[in-house]
């Protein structure tokens, strides 16, 4: 499978997952001048930006690091752009959280307030 395919795979299963726990999807694969945001969603009033990874071997602590300081910003950014085009949103609290999943989608944990 190809990691596109894989990551597309990981990022359903989180759509799905969410949407099970509450959550209202508002976009998904938000693209915007500095980076992307997998994918984003409300619950009441809190919006949350999600990255959503999928790993084959390394533990979920190797795999956090991939998330490093640079990505962080990115998606910080991007999600301040998304937040410009959606006024509406603008009395809302925000949050960054992580999705893991593993290769087989077996197994996800889903880190809230992440950075």
């Amino acid at each position: 499978m190809t990691s596109a395919k894989k990551g597309l795979e990981g990022e359903n299963k989180a759509v799905r997952y969410l949407e099970d726990s509450g959550y209202e999807i508002l976009e998904r694969r938000f693209r915007s001048g500095p980076g992307e945001v997998d994918i984003i969603v409300r619950k009441k009033n809190v919006v949350v930006f999600v990255e959503v990874k999928t790993w084959d071997v390394l533990g979920v602590e190797s795999l956090e690091h991939s998330v490093d300081s640079r990505k962080r910003g990115k998606i910080k950014r991007t999600a301040s752009l998304f937040l410009i085009r959606h006024p509406e949103l603008g009395g809302c609290r925000i949050r960054f959280d992580l999705i893991f999943l593993s290769r087989r989608m077996e197994k996800l944990d889903h880190w809230e307030h992440a950075f």
